[in-house]
């Protein structure tokens, strides 16, 4: 794996303040209570949604209940799951297991699988050439300047929107198949035996009994309108995941980095993360809140064990430090994370040769 320069005074510095805020922090870097009271109520929401498939509303009333529910199981998994991947919604590690398996099996992907290689790959290598699960997924996209140009790349800007639909039932029934063969030879001391394949397999089946066997079963509705409620449901799911996170890091605004001949990166690993991340609105309560603190996605990766509830003061801290240290913050508008997004698309849909040889931001 790529190695990261030595700490730097900017990464103690942070470090030290981090440690006064977690000593004043009345619940340590976990949720606190009003986390879980929001969490239970979208949990609650999420239920009565899903509970309008088995009524006889109107049908254009029910695909957009589906589009809704995309929409609130794809927050849940945002600010309860993602937490929990991390281990800082509960203070049990059983809590947060259950948390996480529970809430992936809603769009039917192995909540422990994600949590391992988001872990273990996205948050200590991202934007590094072959290590980035995100910036090195499908050869469909090229979203990566170190990823080989295919004649289709030229494309992209047309089609992505139709892929990213699909992101999350291609994780759920192609990608998690493959990451699990890798896993179990890979992790075996987390991924041999049986228990990982009982819950990889009751992933897939919560979700297939859900929103395709129930609903097939307990409703009038033909094949052709539930297949799709079941297409608007997981599409509004994706889609949300892919405005609100993808752009976070795969940006005209952000950085991609090559190790060198030795494996060695140019950057220490606090400056690594605030390059390679794009933040948006970051201080802004309400916008943590609704996405789990992805739009403070360089405290989030400075201090990914901490809630997402803790990133405000994060990101004040952050912003603060960086000033004193004449550190460059990647912070656009909301509107302008898209519109970075895209640029960095259409820059990696040209051909090598046409684009200038910089790695930063694939331009």
């Amino acid at each position: 794996m790529p190695n990261y320069q030595p700490k730097s005074a900017f990464s103690s510095r942070l470090n030290a303040r981090a440690g006064r805020y977690l000593s004043l922090s009345k619940t340590g870097r976990f949720a606190d209570i009003g986390q879980w009271f929001r969490s239970c109520l979208l949990f609650l929401f999420c239920a009565a949604v899903y509970s309008l498939t088995y009524t006889d509303i109107a049908p254009w009333l029910l695909l957009l209940s589906a589009a809704v529910l995309g929409a609130g199981i794809y927050t849940l998994i945002a600010t309860v799951c993602h937490d929990a991947a991390h281990g800082s919604f509960a203070t049990s590690k059983w809590v947060n297991a259950i948390c996480l398996f529970a809430g992936f099996s809603l769009i039917g992907v192995s909540g422990k699988l994600w949590a391992e290689r988001h872990l273990r790959l996205h948050h200590m290598y991202p934007n590094i050439a072959g290590t980035d699960i995100d910036a090195d997924g499908s050869s469909l996209l090229r979203l990566s300047p170190s990823k080989p140009w295919r004649t289709w790349h030229r494309f992209q800007c047309w089609y992505a929107v139709f892929l990213y639909a699909l992101v999350l039932p291609h994780l759920a029934f192609v990608e998690d198949f493959e990451h699990l063969r890798k896993a179990r030879r890979t992790w075996p001391d987390k991924f041999s035996g049986v228990w990982p394949i009982v819950e990889f397999a009751a992933s897939k089946t919560i979700h297939i009994c859900l929103f395709l066997v129930l609903p097939l079963v307990l409703t009038e509705h033909g094949i052709a309108f539930l297949a799709c409620y079941y297409i608007v449901f997981v599409s509004c799911a994706s889609l949300l995941f892919v405005a609100i996170n993808v752009g976070s890091h795969i940006s005209d605004a952000a950085e991609f980095f090559d190790p060198d001949s030795d494996g060695d990166l140019p950057l220490d690993w606090a400056h690594h993360q605030i390059r390679t991340a794009v933040d948006w609105s970051p201080t802004s309560k309400l916008a943590i809140a609704l996405t789990g603190g992805a739009n403070a996605h360089s405290a989030h990766h400075l201090f990914p064990r901490f809630a997402h509830t803790h990133n405000r003061a994060l990101s004040r801290m952050v912003i603060r430090t960086a000033r004193e240290f004449g550190v460059s913050l990647n912070i656009l508008a909301p509107w302008e994370v898209l519109r970075a997004h895209m640029t960095h698309l259409y820059k990696m849909s040209l051909p090598p040769q046409i684009v200038d040889g910089s790695r930063a931001g694939g331009g």
